[in-house]
């Protein structure tokens, strides 16, 4: 419960796809309210399945902009 309670002002993104290129390893992500993120490692490293990101999600009139 303590980690739902952190993580309650954050918005959550699950990984779309993972990329090696070079040195690095690149994971693109989609959050629940359409928009798109990006992060990428070393590749020794990887991608977690869920990304938290510090930004309130957008409303659904800027949502159906983005479409």
């Amino acid at each position: 419960m303590l980690l739902e309670l952190a993580m309650a002002g954050y918005l959550q993104c699950n990984i779309v796809k993972r990329e090696v290129v070079g040195p690095d390893l690149k994971c693109w992500y989609t959050c629940i309210d359409g928009t798109k993120d990006f992060a990428k490692t070393l590749k020794q490293f990887r991608c977690p399945d869920k990304l938290y990101v510090d930004r309130p999600p957008l409303t659904w009139k800027q949502r159906k902009k983005l479409k």
